[in-house]
């Protein structure tokens, strides 16, 4: 019960919202060439962000993993090195 009460005052919220900015474009006191180009320019802007973040984020993502690598490499000759001392160890 209390999840359709949530999507229903979330899907009319939304509905206004986009009632009010259709409103507000419409009764704007620009030419429409220049809500137009603003809006162009928002979304522009905004694709350009979400590029750029999006770039960041890969470059975050290859640092992690060339990080793991590093750390399993070395985990991984710690281990030879345990293995190559035990059997030494047993030889003597």
């Amino acid at each position: 019960m209390a999840d359709n009460n949530w999507q229903g005052t979330t899907a009319a919220f939304l509905i206004g919202l986009g009632f009010g900015a259709g409103i507000g474009i419409l009764l704007a006191p620009k030419s429409g060439e220049e809500t137009r180009n603003d809006i162009a320019g928002a979304v522009k802007d905004g694709t350009n962000q979400v590029i750029a973040q999006g770039k960041n984020l890969g470059r975050r993502s290859q640092e992690t993993i060339e990080n793991a690598k590093d750390r399993l490499q070395d985990a991984a000759d710690a281990g030879t090195q345990a293995y190559r001392e035990a059997k030494a160890g047993y030889s003597s």
